[in-house]
C-alpha cells in the first residue's frame, strides 16, 4: 500500500513539473544458476537485492527524476522509485529506492530510502566501504546535506566541502543484555564531513574527512532503572557523551584521507579509511585496522567502435581488521580496549539491516559462512577479524566491456567465535557486457563467479541478463 501511494504521488508530481525535469529509467532481467549458495561477488554490495539461493530469477524497474544541472533555479526537486522482484526458493517483491528530495541552492533535503555509500574509495570496483557500503537494502531516513563538493569562496575556491546529517529507521532487534528480550525498533544516526583541497585545474587534489554512524534505540526498555528517555538517548548518541560510564548506542566510523593525481592520460587515486568504534570515538583510534586502496583510471575517452584491448581502470585494496585493540598511549586508558566490529553487546542484529551487513561485505552475516565454523547467537557476524587483498579491473575489448573482481582473505573469526585456525578464502567474478546497436541503451551481460576456500561453501555460478536504461524525452 505504501509503495502504491508513493508511486501515485510521484506520477502526479512528474506530470505537473515534467517541463523542469530530467527523467531517467532503467530495467533489467537476470537469471542465475549456481552449485550452492550465490557466490560472494554476485550478492556483495548489491543493496540486498540478490537472493542467496544460488538459482534465481530477478527483475527490477526504476524511474528517477534527477536534478537538471543546466537549471539556474535556486529550488529543484528529485525523486526515485525502484521495484525489485525475485523468484528463488521463495518469491519476493520490494521497493529498493523510494525517496523524494529537494535542493535549495547547495543544500539538499531528502526523505525516504535511497542507495547510499560512505567514505573515500573507488565506488565502482571497491571491496566495499568499511562503514556504509551499499551491501544491505536502503532503509528509510531523513537527511540534510551538501551532497557535492562545493567550493568555499573565501579560499579562492581552493577548498571544497561536502557534508551530511541524517537519521534513519531500522527494524527491531533481540537484546543480549537488558531488562527486555526485544526492542520493537532501532535507529541509525549518521553524520559526515569531507574536505577537498584543489580544484579541477590542479593536477593534485587532497581529500580528508570523517563519518560517524551509530545504531541506538530502546534504552529506556533495556535499562529501565536509569530511565533514559528517547530524546535524551538521542542526544547522548549524536554527541558521543558517556552515560552511566558507557556510550549510548553502537558506534562505528572512519577517518579518511586520500589524494588524486591527474595526468593527461591517467589519474591515480590513493586512499585510506581508518576505523574508530564503539566507546572509542576520538579517544581510541586503532591505527592498525583499516582499508587501503590504489586506483588507476584512464582519462581519455574510449572509442566505442574500437576492437583493440584497452584497460580503463585498475584497483588494488588491502583491508585489515585483525587488531581491534587500542594500543595508543595518547588515549589515556589504563587498559587496552577491545573491539568487536559490526557486533553489538546489546543488539543481536549488530551492524545490519534486514539480515545484511550495512558495512563492508567482507564482514559477513553468520548465516552465509560454512556451518562447521564457530558462531554465537549473540553476534551478527562470526568473522570480523581478517586480512584481505582485493583487486578489480575494467577493460574494453572486441566491443565488449570486461570486468574482474577477485578477493583473497585470511580469516580468524570474531571476539566470541574465534576460529581454530586461519581460514583462507578466494572469491572471483568475471563479467562481460555488450551494447545492442538495434536497441539503443540496451545491453546483454553475463558473468561467471566462484567461491573456493574455507569461509564460504564452495560454489560456482553463471549469470545472464539484459538491461536497458536511458532518459525519457
Amino acid at each position: 500500500m505504501r509503495i502504491c501511494l508513493f508511486l501515485l504521488a510521484f506520477s502526479i508530481a512528474f506530470s505537473v513539473h515534467a517541463q523542469d525535469s530530467t527523467v531517467y529509467y532503467k530495467a533489467s532481467v537476470m537469471l542465475s544458476g549456481a552449485t550452492d549458495q550465490s557466490p560472494f561477488w554476485v550478492h556483495a554490495n548489491q543493496n540486498g537485492n540478490i537472493p542467496m539461493d544460488g538459482n534465481f530469477a530477478l527483475g527490477n524497474l526504476a524511474l528517477y527524476k534527477v536534478y537538471n544541472p543546466n537549471n539556474p533555479r535556486v529550488f529543484q526537486w528529485s525523486a526515485g522509485a525502484e521495484i525489485v522482484g525475485s523468484y528463488a526458493k521463495s518469491e519476493k517483491i520490494f521497493a529498493s529506492d523510494m525517496y523524494i528530495s529537494a535542493k535549495i541552492g547547495i543544500v539538499e533535503i531528502l526523505g525516504g530510502q535511497k542507495k547510499n555509500v560512505t567514505g573515500l574509495m573507488d565506488t565502482t570496483l571497491t571491496s566495499g566501504s568499511l562503514s556504509v557500503a551499499g551491501n544491505s537494502r536502503p532503509f528509510p531516513r531523513l537527511q540534510i546535506s551538501i551532497p557535492d563538493y562545493t567550493p568555499l569562496y573565501f579560499t579562492n575556491n581552493f577548498v571544497s566541502i561536502k557534508m551530511s546529517y541524517s537519521d534513519g529507521l531500522l527494524r527491531g532487534s533481540r537484546v543480549n543484555y537488558g531488562s527486555t528480550p526485544y526492542v520493537d525498533r532501532t535507529y541509525f544516526h549518521q553524520k559526515t564531513l569531507y574536505l577537498k583541497f584543489g580544484n579541477i585545474h590542479h593536477k593534485l587534489n587532497i581529500y580528508a574527512g570523517m563519518n560517524h554512524q551509530a545504531m541506538w534505540g530502546g534504552e529506556d526498555e533495556i535499562d529501565p532503572l536509569h530511565d533514559l528517555k528517547p530524546e535524551k538517548a538521542y542526544w547522548y548518541t549524536i554527541s558521543g557523551k558517556t552515560f552511566n560510564s558507557r556510550k549510548t548506542g553502537n558506534h562505528f566510523g572512519t577517518i579518511d584521507v586520500g589524494g588524486e593525481w591527474k595526468s593527461k592520460q591517467w589519474s591515480y587515486f590513493l586512499y585510506r579509511q581508518n576505523i574508530f568504534e564503539t566507546g572509542s570515538l576520538f579517544k581510541v583510534i586503532n591505527f592498525q585496522d583499516g582499508l587501503n586502496g590504489l586506483r588507476v583510471k584512464r582519462n581519455a575517452r574510449y572509442n566505442a567502435g574500437s576492437k583493440k584491448f584497452e584497460l580503463q581502470s585498475f584497483l588494488l585494496e588491502v583491508i585489515g581488521t585483525q587488531s581491534q585493540i587500542n594500543k595508543s598511549p595518547l588515549s589515556g586508558l589504563a587498559v587496552y580496549q577491545n573491539g568487536n566490529y559490526f557486533n553489538s553487546y546489546i543488539y543481536q542484529t549488530g551492524w545490519s539491516y534486514r539480515g545484511k551487513g550495512i558495512g563492508t561485505p567482507l564482514i559477513p552475516e553468520s548465516g552465509i559462512t560454512k556451518n562447521t565454523l564457530p558462531r554465537n547467537d549473540s553476534e551478527f557476524t562470526n568473522n570480523n577479524k581478517f586480512w584481505a587483498f582485493h583487486t578489480g579491473m575494467v577493460a574494453n575489448w572486441l566491443r565488449l566491456k570486461l570486468s574482474l573482481r577477485a578477493t583473497y582473505s585470511r580469516n580468524s573469526g570474531s571476539y566470541l567465535s574465534a576460529f581454530d585456525s586461519t581460514e583462507q578464502q578466494v572469491s572471483i567474478l568475471f563479467s562481460a557486457e555488450r551494447n545492442l546497436k538495434a536497441l539503443k541503451g540496451c545491453s546483454i551481460y553475463s558473468s561467471i563467479s566462484s567461491d573456493f576456500g574455507e569461509l564460504y561453501p564452495n560454489s560456482s555460478g553463471l549469470l545472464v541478463g539484459i538491461r536497458k536504461n536511458g532518459f525519457l524525452d
